[in-house]
């Protein structure tokens, strides 16, 4: 996949490519996109006290994790110096409390506004463009299609996922204006509408499976959220460690899973890209994202610290040259939004 600046015409049974036609992402998060020398091999081999292995000889390739079952040196990666601190202080942005290594007060003052749920949101009951959308009823715009169209047409469609820049504010609607004008920010009672519309609830779980797949990535388990590689994942995990404006997007999908109580969702999402950015160092320009923004959208206070706990870790395992073994997971706290 190559990263480029046209505009994705989707619409209807072909997808051409329209350069006149381009629509903003959302917010930037000015995440590094610093590429190693070495990513591709990293993809490709996996090193034991035997030697290297490629994966297509190995029966690890499917596993979610990734990890060698053997608990020796790895594969030499460069140290990392980024922390992940577990930090219980949450509200430092409404003390007035300032952290180097937080992200920006902006930044912060949007994720609250999340995780609170829109309190201070208005919800104009003529605004229905969000729910029409999700049980079927029109079309995205710009340049795009019903929600049954979209999730058959354009699954596996990487060039056009990629390029198409106005689908992402359809599929995961916010309470927040996105910059795609076409498309309505989210109002209160379409949550309830879609949550009440088995079909239109359900459309949303296989918009995250497309966009998984598009990031090289499957869903294994819709209860857990556990994920795993994808047979494309090669091509993929390229393509998203060179472009950070998917960052962007895989924060409004997580933020959207949890407006449509698919928060359970996001943790195996994110214990899978922790664990492919620091010990398979795969999609290491993830990673500070991940800190910054991805593990910030968890409402539950508990779930951020144990990912934060387990990314610190995986660290710890990188940085002394030495595989963590296969069965090591985060640990996932009790269900509760605290």
């Amino acid at each position: 996949i190559r990263v480029v600046d046209d505009q994705q015409n989707t619409t209807g049974d072909c997808m051409k490519v329209n350069e006149n036609i381009s629509q903003p992402e959302d917010r930037c998060d000015k995440t590094s996109t610093e590429q190693t020398n070495d990513q591709d091999k990293n993809m490709d081999v996996h090193t034991h006290s035997s030697g290297a292995r490629k994966p297509e000889e190995s029966h690890e390739e499917n596993d979610p994790h990734m990890s060698s079952p053997y608990q020796t040196r790895s594969k030499s990666h460069p140290k990392l110096t980024i922390t992940f601190p577990d930090s219980s202080d949450d509200d430092e942005m409404s003390t007035g409390k300032r952290k180097r290594w937080s992200f920006s007060f902006s930044a912060k003052s949007d994720i609250s506004n999340y995780r609170r749920r829109y309190p201070d949101a208005k919800d104009d009951k003529k605004l229905n463009d969000n729910y029409r959308f999700y049980t079927n009823q029109i079309r995205s715009y710009p340049d795009g299609d019903y929600i049954d169209e979209i999730h058959v047409k354009w699954y596996g469609q990487f060039e056009a996922l990629e390029r198409h820049h106005g689908y992402i504010q359809w599929l995961f609607p916010l309470q927040e204006q996105g910059l795609n004008w076409s498309a309505q920010p989210l109002q209160k009672h379409e949550i309830e509408l879609i949550l009440n519309d088995k079909t239109a609830h359900k459309r949303l779980l296989r918009s995250y499976t497309l966009m998984l797949n598009f990031y090289g990535f499957e869903l294994v388990n819709d209860e857990t959220g556990e994920i795993k590689r994808n047979e494309d994942y090669r091509q993929c995990f390229r393509n998203l460690n060179t472009s950070s404006h998917n960052y962007l997007r895989i924060t409004r999908i997580l933020k959207c899973l949890g407006e449509f109580k698919y928060e359970h969702l996001k943790f195996g999402f994110l214990e899978c890209i922790l664990r492919e950015s620091i010990i398979e160092n795969t999609l290491n320009n993830c990673l500070r994202s991940c800190r910054d923004y991805w593990i910030e959208t968890l409402r539950s206070k508990s779930e951020r610290q144990s990912l934060k706990r387990y990314a610190n870790e995986l660290i710890d395992y990188r940085n002394k040259g030495i595989l963590p073994p296969k069965q090591f997971r985060a640990e996932r706290p009790p269900v509760a939004i605290d």
